[in-house]
């Protein structure tokens, strides 16, 4: 006895918990012994019940673990499923191995820690807005000046930041070549440097005007060179953004808190990482660890407002 299942169908656990259960009905009803080991043949029905009993204990560990990634993730954890798998800095076999681990963000003032938060995202882009949203949670204002490194500049965050009147003072993934690069800034065939008429159309490097495809889902336009095809995307609202960030770094504000930036927020890592040896959480499950670092946090201030209280003294 076999079963046919066409190809191209999905099944749900609860379907095949059914033919699992009509197999066992089957087996029970011609007492069909199960036979295991070398040189035991199986019957086709203990075959199929193995087999679907397999398909559906699987299905079933499938279908949790995607509820628990959700839309947001890509992988979890088994030893602790709200960790996420990450390329960490400390690598020591070298081989580019992924770690269940989880991403910190910290916002430091004057030395103090002021704010901390805790994420299941790879990328330091996505932590921004809900991270300054919960600063505003915390104290009822948002940071004049939220100075942040490279990765956390983009269209979306800069928008959000300008709509709550908040300084841009970050870089985003280009802005180190975009200033120290001449070459590369005026680079003619870069779409950034390309020129435009009164009427609002584009010409490439060689005075060609582009053609308009689509507007994509990301917020900038697609055009495409006619005679090479070459498609160019276009994005003006970003590359405004963009020169305003870079003109507030270069000024000597952003100079300044800049440098405030990586000396206090590059410091505390390094403290709590090295002088306290604070390398790995001892706890799972995302409350859990942010309530752990909320501890590491708090015990970093008050070492802090010692050691400065001391040195007053």
């Amino acid at each position: 006895m076999g079963i046919f299942f066409p190809l191209g169908e999905t099944y749900e656990p609860e379907t095949l918990m059914k033919i699992v259960s009509y197999l066992e009905i089957e087996i029970c009803q011609k007492s069909i012994s199960f036979v295991y080991g070398k040189g035991q043949r199986k019957t086709a029905l203990q075959r199929d019940y193995e087999k679907m009993s397999d398909y559906h204990s699987k299905l079933t560990e499938y279908n949790h673990y995607i509820e628990v990634i959700g839309p947001s993730r890509n992988y979890c954890a088994r030893t602790d499923e709200d960790a996420t798998f990450m390329h960490m800095k400390e690598d020591h076999m070298r081989n580019g191995q992924l770690k269940a681990g989880y991403n910190i963000q910290i916002g430091v003032s004057n030395e103090y820690i002021l704010h901390v938060d805790v994420f299941q995202d790879r990328s330091d882009y996505q932590t921004l807005i809900p991270f300054l949203e919960g600063y505003k949670k915390a104290y009822g204002f948002y940071p004049k000046y939220p100075v942040a490194d490279a990765g956390y500049g983009g269209l979306k965050n800069y928008r959000y930041l300008k709509l709550n009147d908040m300084g841009l003072y970050q870089k985003y993934s280009m802005n180190s070549k975009d200033t120290s690069d001449k070459k590369y800034s005026s680079d003619p065939t870069r779409p950034v440097n390309f020129k435009k008429d009164n009427l609002g159309n584009y010409y490439d490097e060689h005075g060609e005007m582009l053609t308009f495809l689509w507007h994509s889902k990301r917020g900038h336009n697609v055009y495409e060179v006619p005679s090479s095809k070459r498609r160019v995307d276009i994005n003006e609202a970003l590359w405004t953004l963009q020169k305003e960030a870079r003109e507030n770094l270069q000024s000597n504000l952003g100079i300044e808190l800049r440098m405030q930036r990586s000396a206090q927020v590059e410091g505390a890592f390094g403290v709590i990482k090295g002088n306290a040896g604070f390398r790995r959480f001892n706890r799972r499950g995302i409350e859990n660890v942010k309530f752990e670092f909320i501890l590491i946090a708090i015990g970093y201030n008050l070492s802090k407002l010692h050691k400065k209280k001391f040195r007053s003294n």
